[in-house]
């Protein structure tokens, strides 16, 4: 009996206090190693930092803890609207060639999507975006939506803007159940989806990282960045995806109107890789419909596994010594 009570403390010493990590764009320790790390560098701009030009992604880091799923993308965004998309593969069904039905974001440019083709295992559930520009004074902003398969025009999305640091290259803000999306007009009258609050911070003051080009990345400059776009989402605003359930995200970084994608995803493309535009080899073509990820080496996905909470892991623990003093008895 003494020794299953040891082996229990043993366990519950060495279990890692838990504490979320403050969401506010720059990386913190709870996040651990990359899941990803860019491979290409960017043609859309090598950014110096603050409130500058260019644009990149350097790593993917995520983890869930306390019931949300927290990510963090370092890098760069360019203050003139372009986009950081995140598509979350988080529930059954889905798109894996996304349609240009959902109407959302300003003047319904998410239409513009339609025809884009993800790896195949990847069908995307929910966008989350952010973007920040010189009207409204370089408030950074994002929006969430629930793609819903995309058959209907009218799906849910929340969205909101930064309430502190407008202007500045540190923005941090919080979407909260009652704050919709932007409609056609861009104003946000959309009707929302979300049961909890989307935190989110925006640092862009990375001056390094990986360089302009389409050259293979220097995956150890871009492992340094410890600054740029991080979110955290509640599990149950994601389809509530079950402990050891994984969670696949594709990230990409495109212009405003979502007609003109970059170079840079996560995981990356291979290098010498140059923007993929419209039509998938840097050419405009008014949509997106012509990029298909299946044309190039790897996945440009990541994946993040739903662990147990530590209190399970406790509760866990508890159940095997009960067992083990039912048999000792």
């Amino acid at each position: 009996m003494r020794f299953y009570w040891s082996v229990l403390v043993f366990g519950l010493l060495a279990l890692p206090a838990w504490a979320a990590p403050t969401v506010d764009g720059t990386l913190d320790g709870a996040y651990g190693s990359a899941i990803a790390v860019q491979t290409v560098e960017t043609q859309f701009g090598d950014s110096s930092g603050g409130v500058t030009g260019g644009g990149e992604l350097d790593a993917a880091y995520a983890f869930t803890g306390g019931g949300r799923l927290y990510v963090m993308l370092t890098g760069n965004i360019e203050n003139n609207f372009n986009k950081v998309s995140v598509f979350f593969d988080s529930k059954s069904g889905g798109e894996n060639v996304l349609t240009n039905v959902p109407q959302y974001d300003f003047n319904n440019v998410s239409q513009n999507f339609g025809g884009l083709t993800f790896d195949a295992g990847f069908a995307a559930d929910y966008h989350l975006f952010g973007r920040w520009g010189g009207g409204g004074g370089n408030v950074f902003e994002i929006d969430f939506a629930d793609r819903n398969g995309g058959a209907s025009a009218s799906v849910g999305v929340n969205g909101g803007a930064a309430s502190s640091g407008g202007g500045t290259a540190i923005q941090s803000g919080s979407v909260s159940p009652g704050n919709n999306g932007l409609d056609s007009a861009g104003f946000r009258t959309l009707t929302g989806f979300i049961s909890n609050p989307v935190d989110f911070g925006f640092n862009n003051n990375n001056g390094a990282g990986v360089l302009g080009g389409t050259g293979a990345a220097n995956q150890a400059a871009a492992a340094a960045v410890t600054t740029g776009f991080e979110f955290s989402v509640a599990l149950a605003d994601i389809g509530s995806p079950n402990i050891g359930d994984v969670i696949k995200i594709h990230v990409a970084y495109g212009n405003g109107d979502n007609n003109y994608h970059s170079n840079q995803t996560l995981a990356g493309l291979p290098a010498g890789t140059g923007n993929l535009g419209g039509d998938g080899a840097g050419g405009f073509t008014g949509t997106l419909s012509g990029v298909n990820f299946n044309n190039f080496a790897g996945d440009q996905y990541f994946e993040v596994r739903v662990v147990p909470e530590p209190s399970s892991l406790v509760l866990f623990g508890l159940a095997l010594v009960g067992v083990a003093c039912g048999r000792k008895r």
